[in-house]
Order: structure tokens, then sequence, then C-alpha cells
């Protein structure tokens, strides 16, 4: 399968006062297109950085950083943007849905901002991707309207409207009950079954488990890398 992310000795340093904080140290990384990867690690262990950095939400230090084939260190902020809005979906533990609009609204939200899919075509679309995620009768409730496992669905949904090539999963199921949290788990199980690629952050080793293959993080550093989870989605 061709390669979707090439890390090669990124490093991100943030100063703090007087000192340099290494959030990422060297790190080395490849994931295939349809691959199924999850980072885990302690709070402070950088994973959230590489996520940020692969997701085109920051820029690293050093290193070099290419996705689909593009140095990413050689876009300018509106290139990056736009291959952000086009390319990469983003699911958060907290939803991020905008309170005071539907489901059906917050889905269509990304669509504005590539303009990649016709105006005429924006709300079939959401209203498909919302019934693909099991919705279709919630397309008109507001988000305080809906359960967390439904919200979620709508991050969900919303993460994949625009056709993305990488979906990040950001603790999906911290603010979940634990019967909620596996039906959202196996939900990214199907899109990546159907040749999504999935990068889950957690430091849960039961989120861990519904991933191919695992890499952990210490200290801004890949500690070890799991080629592949031995019973997925068994934890």
């Amino acid at each position: 399968m061709p390669l979707v992310v090439q890390a090669k000795n990124l490093t991100k340093i943030y100063r703090m006062g007087s000192v340099d904080v290494h959030a990422l140290d060297g790190v080395d990384v490849t994931i295939e297109e349809g691959a199924s990867l999850a980072i885990m690690g302690p709070s402070g262990s950088g994973k959230s950085t590489l996520m940020n950095l692969i997701g085109c939400l920051d820029r690293p230090t050093s290193g070099t950083l290419i996705l689909a084939g593009k140095d990413i260190s050689k876009l300018k902020d509106k290139q990056l943007a736009k291959m952000r809005g086009e390319m990469i979906g983003f699911v958060f533990q907290t939803f991020n849905l905008i309170p005071r609009v539907s489901a059906l609204a917050n889905v269509m939200l990304p669509m504005s901002f590539v303009k990649t899919i016709p105006k005429r075509k924006r709300k079939t679309r959401a209203m498909e991707i919302l019934e693909r995620v099991g919705l279709g009768q919630r397309v008109k409730h507001m988000p305080s309207e809906l359960s967390g496992g439904e919200r979620q669905r709508v991050a969900v949904a919303r993460a994949l409207i625009n056709d993305p090539k990488l979906i990040f999963a950001d603790e999906p199921t911290g603010n979940l009950d634990s019967k909620t949290g596996k039906s959202i788990l196996e939900l990214f199980k199907g899109l990546n079954d159907e040749g999504r690629t999935i990068i889950t952050v957690t430091h849960d080793s039961s989120v861990a488990s519904y991933s191919e293959r695992m890499i952990y993080m210490v200290d801004g550093k890949i500690e070890k890398q799991v080629a592949e989870v031995a019973t997925r989605g068994a934890a």
C-alpha cells in the first residue's frame, strides 16, 4: 500500500520562559494508506504533538513530514489549511460541536471551507453521512438534545463529510460510558475496514486494541512499536 504519512527525525520544541521543552525529539514514523494506528503514551509523552503535526494543525521545528506525497514544510499557511480541510478529519474527546445549530448544520460546516462539493449537493451528502452513522432520524436535533454517543456520531459524520484520507480520533471515548464507547470504536473499525486510514490517540489500551498497529511514546520519543495488535477490539 502507498504511504500516506512519512515522518523523518521530527522535532518540536516549545519555549517555556528560558527553557526549551522538547515535545518531540527525533521521531520517525510511516503510515500506510488504509492503516489503523494507535498512538499511546502518558500525558506529556508527545502523542498529541505528533497528532497536531501530522494533522497539519502545527508545524515541526525540524525534520521532514510528507503527507500524501507533499512535503508540508514547503506549504504556505493557506495551502496547509486547504490540505487539512481536504485530507484530514478530526474527532475529539469533547465533540467540539457548535451548540446553537442542528446536527445537520454541524456536519455541513466543513464543506463551506473546502468548497469541493457544490452547494446544491451539500445537504444531501450530510443527510447521507448522518444516516450512515445511525442518526438519520436526529438530523434536526441540537447537540443539547443528543446523548454523548449521538454527539460523538455527529462528530464522526462531520469528520467524514469531505471524504478525507486520514481520520484522527483523539481520546474519542473519553467522555462516554463503556458500552457507548465500544459502539464508537466499532464504527471506526468499520470505516477502517472500508479502507479509511484511522489514527487514534489514546492512553487506554482497550481503545488501542481496536487498531492493527500501535506506537508507544515516552518523553517525546517512540519507545516501542507493535506491528500488529494480537486480538483487535477484544480488550
